[in-house]
């Protein structure tokens, strides 16, 4: 995965999900691993509302079902995407 912030600047991460654990009242932390340009561990907490609306953004127009499932069987891509 790659991951941009506004305060890294031009700066692009290269991460990996390492790990997705209940984390008590309600959360579930995802966990990642930087391996580019520096390597950091990255926690997120998300609700049961974040799963969902992420859900939604998904299944939004232009995205659909087919290109979901498509992508979940495709190999690993190391390009950059086209408008990051």
């Amino acid at each position: 995965m790659r991951v941009r912030s506004t305060g890294l600047g031009k700066m692009e991460m290269v991460a990996d999900l390492s790990n997705l654990k209940s984390a008590g009242n309600g959360f579930f932390l995802v966990e990642m691993r930087s391996t580019e340009p520096v390597h950091w561990k990255i926690r997120v907490a998300l609700t049961g509302a974040d799963f969902r609306h992420l859900i939604v953004l998904m299944l939004k127009k232009p995205l659909n079902i087919f290109k979901i499932l498509g992508r979940l069987f495709q190999d690993k891509n190391d390009k950059k995407p086209p408008e990051f």
